[in-house]
């Protein structure tokens, strides 16, 4: 989450200006049923199992259900958090690990759940019990995922998806573009104190496989009136 000049910001603003005024942006269809992602990280400290996460390079996705959805990824060393589209209005949040600890799957559960904005779908999270199990509702669907699950990366997950919204925060290509980077140029950012306890910086490794050549997102970015922007 390298920081920019507001020079770079303004001319990507300018560059996407004609596509964005040929083109509506599309307002969210329901309203928000996730914590943004600032509450979500700052809530991660009073959980043990997610306490001390750092960001992590987010492997750019093209194909499944968060294709072209940018995102941002954390670790700490135990558990990975992926926080997925706009991160003041996110579309998936999921937790997983490794680890076969009951107690951590179940403080994963919990946390998750308080990351919903409804006490209905808190009750829904904390009913999760099983790897696979999925409760599908309109507006938000919550999954358990096993780790032997062919998506799963050899960790088991609990997650948050709004599946109706979740094609509106895909990136166009233009926008791919800039928030995206090639792995070997991603670096961390600087500690984001209002957030989280400050603590030196530790690279823990992602769940996802990552090639040599391959793209990931940018440590931080935005999105303004419908566009991705880096920091």
């Amino acid at each position: 989450m390298t920081s920019r000049l507001v020079a770079p910001v303004v001319a990507t603003l300018l560059s996407l200006g004609c596509a964005s005024q040929q083109q509506a942006v599309r307002p969210s269809a329901s309203p928000p049923r996730i914590q943004h992602l600032d509450a979500v990280l700052a809530a991660a400290e009073q959980y043990p199992c997610v306490a001390g996460l750092h960001p992590i390079p987010a492997t750019f996705i093209d194909n499944g259900v968060f294709a072209e959805v940018p995102y941002q990824s954390f670790s700490n060393g135990n558990v990975e958090l992926n926080a997925y589209g706009d991160p003041a209005d996110l579309v998936g949040l999921e937790a997983g690990t490794r680890n076969e600890d009951a107690a951590t799957q179940q403080c994963l559960v919990q946390f998750i759940a308080a990351q919903t904005l409804s006490q209905l779908d808190q009750q829904r999270v904390m009913r999760m019990t099983a790897a696979p199990m999925l409760d599908q509702q309109p507006g938000l669907s919550v999954e358990v995922t096993p780790r032997n699950a062919p998506d799963a990366y050899d960790a088991w997950w609990i997650s948050l998806e709004r599946p109706e919204e979740i094609a509106a925060h895909r990136a166009p290509p233009e926008e791919l573009a800039q928030v995206t980077q090639p792995q070997a140029q991603w670096s961390p950012p600087p500690p984001m104190v209002s957030v989280r306890v400050a603590r030196p910086y530790v690279r823990y490794p992602t769940y996802r496989p990552v090639r040599p050549a391959a793209r990931v997102y940018v440590p931080r970015f935005t999105r303004r009136a419908g566009i991705y922007l880096r920091f």
